[in-house]
């Protein structure tokens, strides 16, 4: 297939052209940027035509896909204009920048009969796949609770760019991540949701350096969302523990390299040692630990390439894609509850009143929040 990309920044550069290269059915056509040391960065590196010029890159190119990388404020006009093309999207998260706006991506592909898929990467890296393909297994049983977590010393006036630009994002730009993966463990949109975020007295104005969250999922089942932009010690950009009837399952996305002897958080003694360059996932009963997964070197840029491939396979037969625009539109609705939560004290019932309710509501900045 031909693929066009429209953004040649840090996504652009270091996740979809090299997943794009180690995929041999992928023909990269061109690729465009506003910026011409970016673009010649590419052309350089990657040998692909590049472009100054959207619209001129679709006329001359004429892809069949197109890899959306730009900020998430122009997602809606740049997927509307490949569609209007005949072209397939594959774009960044977040998706849009409202409910509403997914909306009219969403019919703007049904009415071009194309397909419009998001690079929820995280889906598909090693070990949070493990733990995905874990659940409801014998050994594991049901899930009844999850929790992600997000620890590190990064709040939003420090960010740089355009992530900068957004002070109410915690949830909305790195949140996006942990609230996508907890709807795909689950496998469902959550029922209700209540939220709180604060800057936790360090900075005056609205703005949201710590994020908390309940999802609830039907039978009762929930997830908790926690995430500290205020964290000075180490980093922990993705953990996860999901809880099955019958067992544990952890997630340590990052390098990690451990030995451990005695008694440490066991009753009984033990000597353990774990390595993973990049993360790994494991499961729990007990005291008693099974290796799942170890995530390889350059994680995002392999799982990128996971999902691209298994995109433009659904692409042309038509089956499901891993992360559908359906899915980054619910992943957007739940976002808005938590907002909307935060800001009323209330905990939000995610019925078809409220999301009509919350389909306007833009992300991004704190006055628009």
């Amino acid at each position: 297939m031909k693929i066009a990309l429209v953004g040649l920044g840090n996504a652009g550069y270091t996740l979809h052209l090299p997943a794009l290269a180690g995929i041999p059915s992928a023909t990269v056509v061109g690729a465009c940027d506003l910026d011409a040391a970016r673009r010649q960065r590419a052309q350089d590196q990657f040998k692909v035509p590049v472009f100054d010029d959207f619209e001129a890159m679709l006329e001359r190119a004429r892809p069949d896909v197109v890899v959306v990388g730009t900020p998430p404020d122009s997602h809606l006009d740049y997927c509307k204009k490949s569609l209007a093309k005949a072209a397939h999207v594959i774009c960044e998260k977040p998706f849009v920048s409202s409910v509403d706006e997914a909306d009219e991506v969403i019919a703007a592909a049904k009415a071009a009969g194309r397909h419009v898929a998001l690079n929820h990467e995280f889906r598909e890296m090693p070990i949070y796949r493990a733990l995905r393909d874990q659940v409801g297994r014998p050994e594991v049983g049901d899930l009844v609770f999850a929790q992600v977590w997000q620890l590190m010393d990064l709040p939003p006036w420090k960010e740089p760019g355009w992530r900068g630009q957004m002070l109410q994002r915690t949830l909305y730009e790195a949140g996006v991540h942990l609230v996508d993966f907890l709807m795909a463990l689950f496998g469902e949109k959550p029922v209700t949701v209540s939220a709180t975020t604060s800057t936790c007295g360090v900075r005056e104005g609205e703005t949201d350096a710590v994020a908390l969250a309940t999802l609830e999922f039907s039978r009762g089942r929930l997830a908790q969302v926690i995430q500290d932009r205020l964290c000075v010690g180490e980093t922990q950009y993705f953990e996860v523990r999901a809880e099955g009837t019958k067992a544990s399952l952890r997630a340590s996305f990052g390098g990690r390299a451990r030995l451990s002897a005695g008694l440490y958080r066991s009753t009984k003694p033990h000597v353990r040692f774990e390595y993973g360059t990049s993360g790994i996932a494991w499961r729990e009963a007990g005291a008693r630990r099974t290796f799942l997964a170890r995530n390889p070197r350059d994680p995002g840029m392999i799982a990128t390439r996971y999902v691209f491939e298994k995109t433009l396979a659904a692409f042309r037969d038509g089956s499901k894609p891993p992360a559908t625009a359906q899915d980054g539109r619910d992943v957007l609705e739940v976002i808005a509850a938590c907002y909307k939560s935060a800001a009323t004290g209330q905990r939000v019932r995610l019925d078809a009143g409220v999301a009509r309710e919350l389909s306007s509501l833009r992300m991004g900045s704190a006055a628009e929040a």
